[in-house]
């Protein structure tokens, strides 16, 4: 009798020590750390000290009738993505996007700039840097300016014959744009849903957050326990990313600390990607759900709240 009652003593202990591994171990609750802020964006003298770089065009056709980029590489985030619901918006398979870009001439050791419509896109720009980094085109950034402001620097290079072969420039270290995957599936975020060891920011508009489905939502909401922050609040006036500062002040008046992990999600995975650039960029521990409303709303079984 007393063998038995210590071997049950003995299994009791292993199963909560194995339970708390589990925990400890699980991803997002106890990612890896950032031991530096990592680059994702650009501001235009940045963007002139790079070596040689390839440009890719992510606007709108009028966007880009209006302002041609010389050599600029056309491509959308839907290029890299699932088409059929409910996956639309989660990444293809690594090697179908790495085929893709090498027929486009893009290599992994490239440098990539993306250009986006800033205020009148909705951050398809950070949409494709996100996704090049997560199949290993690690040296991809997108460009915090106007596509006139690119234009110059292009034209600038040309007429300066800068034709700079350097491995690397002065305010690029090499950890400060090798991020890990940051992509979070819906089956992770059901398993740790409700347990406080991460922070969920729905980055859509207000209604959308509210109930709303102007884009296709089969059931309206948000995830349980998430905070509003509709990612152009992220923005200045002129379509520039705010300060570090002015989006720690942002948060923190949304009760998200810079301590705890953080998933980000919209309607198909773009704006929030574009969101998790920003916030990698400033020191915060944050992931992508890609399949985002788009997939998370198509299984009943998933929760919503409005």
């Amino acid at each position: 009798m007393k063998i038995q009652k210590t071997y049950g003593i003995y299994l009791f202990s292993f199963a909560l020590i194995w339970a708390f591994w589990l925990q400890i171990t699980a991803k997002p609750s106890q990612p890896k750390p950032n031991p530096k802020e990592e680059i994702w964006f650009l501001s235009p003298p940045e963007t002139l000290s790079l070596p040689n770089f390839k440009v890719i065009d992510t606007r709108s056709y009028l966007s880009r009738f209006k302002n041609k980029i010389p050599n600029g590489i056309v491509l959308s985030w839907e290029d890299l993505s699932l088409t059929d619901a409910p996956f639309r918006g989660k990444l293809l398979n690594e090697d179908k996007i790495q085929k893709k870009l090498s027929v486009l001439g893009i290599s992994p050791n490239d440098w990539l700039v993306v250009l986006g419509d800033r205020k009148n896109g909705w951050g398809e720009e950070g949409r494709l840097v996100w996704s090049l980094r997560e199949v290993g085109y690690h040296q991809s950034f997108w460009y915090d300016g106007s596509d006139i402001s690119l234009l110059n620097i292009l034209k600038q290079r040309k007429q300066l014959k800068t034709n700079s072969n350097q491995s690397s420039v002065s305010f690029l270290q090499k950890e400060n744009i090798l991020s890990q995957k940051t992509n979070i599936t819906k089956e992770e975020i059901k398993r740790d849903l409700g347990l406080g060891t991460y922070q969920i920011l729905d980055t859509r508009e207000v209604r959308e957050f509210n109930g709303s489905t102007p884009y296709g939502e089969v059931r309206g909401g948000h995830i349980p326990g998430a905070k509003s922050l509709y990612y152009q609040n992220l923005l200045d006036d002129t379509g520039k990313i705010k300060s570090k500062e002015q989006v720690e002040k942002t948060l923190s008046k949304l009760g998200i600390s810079p301590t705890k992990p953080i998933i980000a999600y919209c309607t198909g995975g773009v704006r929030s990607a574009f969101v998790v650039g920003i916030l990698r960029s400033y020191g915060y521990n944050a992931y992508n759900y890609s399949g985002s409303m788009w997939e998370w709303s198509s299984f009943p079984d998933l929760p919503l709240e409005k």
